[in-house]
């Protein structure tokens, strides 16, 4: 089916390097969740309709679950005000003072304490059995209520009942959460929270017939009795029917079970973040906004406390019946349920309005009380009415519950937010019984004159709220500062920062005498290893806790777009979340450096029996020359400061107190005029699986981010995420709608290019990923080539002195990270090396100036793939550094002998690989094929052809025995990619590895016993060069010239003599065995290999291969050759600098 025809399918990786930086499949399971989606063998993608189909299944699943616990504990809950129209109040003497009216409130004192033990023990044990056993229990502390002989009886039994009762709400969140797609959530918590007003209709009918029995004992025992054995039987069995998670829940298939775990990775909830951040909980106390919703929960709930309690006694005073109390209570049930349903749905579906909502919903209840309060007692049909009305603060409540969550950033913040809308939810709920008194009734006028100040003050206060969110918008904008932030991403960053009155007071600052910069940590100063400092999740980042300062948040400017928002855009965003707001300084402020989150080694132990050798960057072969070097001790190079510009590491040391102080002025100012453009909410939504992307398919050649703080630097930088997106939509392109790579690179280049990214090392990882972008061919000089980025990154490095390797003293004093720092120095160490021989030009990087260590095992993460991932990369690493002296010894030499040494060298790097990174073609048929291997062989089997091409005229280079076997290879593990359906993970260097490969090949094919396998080889490498043509526009010229030169003729007038070679026979050193570069080929890999290896085991010379007396290529053929890879530049190797002859 084409793309066009195809439905959107959504495409999960079970990649284990992708799967391990999911922080949140499941929070509960989360190793049984992964275990899922790598057991998982079948299709990895899904359509709409298959997952809409399996949504339902979860829902008739787990809602009615839900459903019917929440409605036995509100029917439970409720039971007092129902019961006390049966004698309860008669029998246990709560006719007293304000006895009943406590009794209902001591229910909520339980409910504030059993809520964090409930949730502690959920997070423990399975959640399906703490919820029975809750449930079961309290069915036992309900029907204990009959054994009650007096008041005090009852308030031991009303407040168990209620810490027992306190954790199903919370519960209900997780398995709702661990179900669903945040997208869905709401809707679902809706529905289960709906039935608080739904069994209302239900339970006065139950109760209307037990209130007719007459047993010999009070009616309302009988409906203890019932509802305590009733929910006792439930709590048994709602261990067997309550599906706690997607990895456990009865009932899914193979193929259902995985789409459950793999769609809820799309939910991005971020890390978990373990610490209590004091200066988060001071900012909340400090925070207006937290006190107005407080005050909006407590007010409102002092209404909905004597809903339950005193609505049925209400009736009843209207001169009802008993038993007709509690059917014509019914009507204010269901009016309640379906508000709870509505509001939070008209919040979801229309923007901007939930404020307004609150609003409606307590002047619903504020004009219900009014008329309860002034309406004459013959009036029965307008207080019936206003009954029913009375509720409506349920629908607000309920869409109060989500805007504060909504608009509060911070893991702590918004945890102490949450916690405290609870604890004002149970205050009022406290309260607002003991406003009814007694002496009150049966109107209860006070009480409905309590009620209808505290809801129309709610519902004021619910406008006030909005105005401060606007104003707070405001500010935000007027400051410069990110709009669109997003929690699932900033769990460390609060929503609200202490602000810059003017950049002019930031600039005064500035002006101010060096001593001020210089002055203690807990002053405004903003140093280079913390002026940019972003939260790791710790009290404080590394850098400031390295320094004992305290962290600081840069401040940013927007520019003259963001200042053309209209004042209504802005007016309506009440319920977005405020983003930080710059600053100077605040105390304990938790921030943190988004590059730099060192590892302890420990945690990341190298697996044993992995040899892991020095790389060698001199031309001589040898030891690396970092091991020669000792680490700079100078206080300036180096020595910790991952922003520290160029130093003189000789006698101008002692203007270093003056270089640090114009570095810290320059990026204080430069953090004042950033730009940050907003992030487009498409991108927002697709970071996950552009994230799960890179590390599936870019991870082992560029391994710069860090899947611990991944989702909080996208957050903070719009360069990385713009950078993130170009690579993986190039790489994996979504589905869905977004903007495209060529969108994304002119976004993050336009932020590099006008400084807006104010931290450098953010900017080099975000430039690395460049890499993945080709906008067209580099047949001229431009500034969108690999050439161009790779350059740009090895000087900003080398002015931050990323390769020179601090002390360690040093790096634990600054927070410096030096896995990153060694994964970003090598990672563009070994695209310059490569680069330098197929583009033939001179390395930049002078060995003798670095002294950084190679990637280390414990630079990596500790899991089995991201080990795997980093043992590739540092072999790649190694390899490239080979291949850069290759192309000097090419550079440099005409006439000389290819040195035996590098050859020998190529040997040792091929055969020590380890056994898992071995390429697996001994057969013909690939058994074990490992992608990122394939692609590791690919650079090495291109350098064997290019050591091994011979000329025997002016510019013709002819392929010896090695040159042709490698290209066979290249041919044989592109074949293997593309029987496997995608090869756009293939980089742009290997247009430059096809055309290598089909010089080879192409010889090849005019040898008889070669012909037909060289032929599917070269058909192999022009479907290739077809994949690669969708994504790199230089593929077209290779493309091009497959096409010309294979329609050349067999059989060409040989234009004149060739050039005699020096070498004999096959053209390579007598005593050098070149079948030990192909550890890995075996006779039966191919016919090609088999003729080759044959021929070499017997010593013998296959005809037609380059001899002193063989010339296989003509004038026609050379040309040809010339016209393909001379436009080439980023992808060929200068054949004119290929003269020399091997001996």
């Amino acid at each position: 089916m084409s793309d066009k025809e195809a439905p959107v399918k959504h495409q999960e990786s079970v990649d284990d390097g992708s799967l391990q930086g999911t922080q949140t499949v499941d929070t509960v399971h989360r190793d049984e969740a992964l275990r899922v989606l790598q057991a998982y063998q079948g299709d990895e993608s899904w359509s709409d309709e298959e997952e809409k189909k399996l949504r339902r299944k979860i829902d008739w699943k787990l809602m009615p679950v839900l459903c019917v616990t929440y409605g036995l504990q509100y029917y439970d809950k409720a039971m007092l005000g129902q019961a006390a129209l049966f004698g309860l109040r008669e029998d246990l003497d709560l006719l007293r003072g304000s006895r009943y009216s406590f009794s209902a409130s001591i229910f909520y004192l339980g409910f504030i304490v059993g809520a964090y033990p409930a949730m502690v023990l959920a997070q423990r044990y399975p959640i399906e059995r703490v919820a029975s056993g809750i449930v079961t229990l309290w069915g036992i502390c309900l029907i204990l209520t009959v054994v009650c002989t007096g008041y005090k009886t009852l308030y031991v039994q009303r407040f168990f009942l209620g810490l027992l009762e306190s954790g199903i709400s919370p519960m209900f969140m997780l398995i709702v959460g661990s179900f669903y797609k945040k997208n869905e959530q709401a809707m679902r918590m809706g529905i289960w929270y709906s039935c608080t007003g739904y069994v209302s209709v239900f339970s006065p009918l139950v109760n209307y017939g037990l209130g007719l029995i007459n047993g010999g004992k009070s009616s309302w025992r009988y409906m203890y009795y019932f509802s305590g054995a009733i929910t006792i039987a439930w709590g048994i069995l709602l261990v067997l029917v309550l599906p706690p998670d997607p990895v456990r829940a009865r009932g899914f298939n193979e193929r259902e079970r995985y789409i459950l775990v793999a769609r809820l990775r799309s939910n991005n909830s971020g890390v978990r973040n373990t610490h209590l951040k004091v200066s988060q909980i001071w900012e909340l106390l400090l925070d207006c906004k937290f006190w107005v919703v407080f005050a909006i929960a407590f007010l409102s709930m002092i209404a909905n406390g004597p809903i339950s309690t005193f609505v049925p006694i209400i009736i009843n005073g209207f001169g009802f019946s008993t038993v007709n109390s509690l059917l014509i209570s019914m009507p204010a049930g269901a009016y309640a349920g379906t508000l709870m349903l509505v509001m939070p749905y008209l919040a979801y579906r229309f923007m901007n309005i939930r404020s307004y909502l609150v609003f409606v919903a307590q002047l619903g209840t504020t004009f219900a009380a009014l008329l309860l309060w002034k309406l004459p007692q013959s009036a029965t049909g307008g207080l019936l009415f206003a009954c029913y009305i009375l509720p409506s603060v349920g629908g607000g409540y309920a869409v109060l519950m989500g805007q504060q969550i909504a608009n509060t950033a911070g893991y702590t913040k918004r945890s102490v937010a949450s916690s405290g809308l609870y604890i004002g939810y149970c205050l009022g709920n406290f309260v607002g019984p003991l406003v009814f008194k007694k002496e009150d009734a049966p109107r209860y006028t006070s009480g409905f004159i309590v009620v209808v100040v505290t809801a129309l003050a709610a519902a004021i206060l619910a406008i006030v709220y909005r105005f401060l969110c606007v104003w707070s918008n405001r500010k935000r904008d007027a400051a410069g500062v990110m709009e669109g932030f997003d929690h699932a991403y900033d769990d460390d960053l609060t929503d609200k920062k202490a602000s810059l009155e003017t950049s002019g007071s930031a600039l005064q600052l500035i002006s101010r005498s060096g001593s001020v910069l210089r002055s203690s940590a807990s002053s405004a100063t903003l140093r280079r290893s913390s002026a940019t400092c972003r939260t790791q999740g710790e009290a404080r980042c590394t850098n400031c806790e390295g320094q004992d300062q305290d962290c600081h948040l840069r401040p940013s400017r927007r520019g003259k777009t963001r200042q053309r928002v209209t004042a209504q855009n802005q007016d309506e965003n009440d319920g977005q979340v405020d983003a930080p707001e710059p600053m100077v300084t605040v105390p304990g402020n938790d921030l943190s450096n988004q590059a730099m989150v060192p590892t302890p080694s420990s945690a990341r132990a190298s697996p044993p029996g992995i040899p892991y050798t020095a790389i060698a960057i001199e031309d001589p072969p040898g030891p690396s020359s970092y091991q020669g070097t000792q680490p700079s001790a100078s206080p300036t190079e180096g020595g910790g400061r991952s922003h520290g510009g160029d130093v003189d590491t000789g006698f101008l040391q002692v203007y270093g107190p003056e270089n640090q102080l114009d570095a810290e002025q320059q990026e204080l100012l430069a953090s004042l005029d950033i730009d940050n453009p907003s992030s487009d909410p498409r991108q927002q939504e697709l970071q996950q699986s552009f994230s799960e992307t890179y590390f599936k398919y870019c991870y082992p050649w560029c391994p710069v981010l860090d899947r611990d703080t991944l989702e909080a630097d996208l957050a903070r930088s719009p360069m990385l995420a713009n950078a993130l997106a170009l690579a993986a939509s190039h790489v994996q392109p979504p589905l869905v709608k977004h903007e495209g790579p060529a969108e994304y690179y002119q976004k993050a280049r336009m932020i590099f290019y006008n400084d807006e990214e104010a931290d450098m090392l953010t900017a080099l990882k975000a430039i690395s990923l460049f890499y993945w972008w080709a906008p067209r061919p580099p047949s001229i000089a431009h500034r969108h080539s690999s050439w161009w980025w790779t350059s740009v990154i090895i000087r900003h490095a080398q002015q931050m002195n990323i390769h020179r390797e601090p002390t360690e003293e040093a790096a634990q004093a600054a927070g410096i990270d030096l896995g990153l720092r060694r994964r970003l120095w090598w990672t563009v160490f070994a695209r310059e090396r490569l680069t330098s021989l197929c583009q033939s030009k001179p390395c930049i990087i002078c060995p003798e100036d670095m002294n950084i260590r190679e990637p280390q095992p414990e630079d990596f993460p500790s899991d089995a793939t991201s080990q795997k991932k980093g043992r590739i990369f540092l072999y790649w690493v190694r390899l490239c550094a080979i291949i850069g002296r290759v192309s000097k010894v090419l550079s440099q030499s005409s006439s000389a002998p290819f040195p035996a040494d590098l050859r020998q060298e190529l040997v040792n790097w091929v055969q020590t690989l380890p056994p898992d990174l071995q390429l697996s073609i001994g057969s013909s048929r690939t058994v074990s094929f490992d992608r990122d291997v394939h692609q590791l062989h690919l650079p090495y089997l291109t350098t064997v052809i290019i050591i091994h091409l011979q000329r025997t005229a002016p510019d013709l280079p002819q392929a010896l025995p090695p040159a042709i076997l490698a290209a066979s290879c290249i041919a044989r593990i592109l074949r293997d990619i593309l029987s496997r359906g995608n090869a756009r993970f293939l980089m742009a260097i290997t247009c430059w590895y096809c055309g290598t490969a089909f010089i080879a090949l192409l010889q090849a094919s005019r040898i008889k016993q070669f012909s037909q396998e060289a032929e599917e080889g070269l058909d192999i490498l022009e479907q290739a060069v077809g994949q690669l043509q969708k994504m790199w526009a230089s593929a077209n010229v290779i493309r091009q010239g497959f096409e010309r030169l294979r329609s050349l003729p067999r059989t060409m007038i040989q234009s004149g003599r060739p050039k005699p070679a020096a070498a004999h026979g096959d053209g390579l050193p007598d005593e050098f065995n070149w079948i030990l570069l192909f550890p890995f080929v075996t006779r039966s890999t191919s016919r090609i290999a088999d003729h080759l290896i044959a021929d070499k085991e017997l010593g013998t010379t296959v005809t037609a291969l380059p001899s002193p007396e063989n010339g296989v290529f003509h004038h026609d053929l050379l040309e040809g050759y010339q016209d393909l890879l001379e436009p080439f530049v980023d992808y060929t190797f200068d054949f004119s600098t290929l003269g020399f002859e091997t001996s």
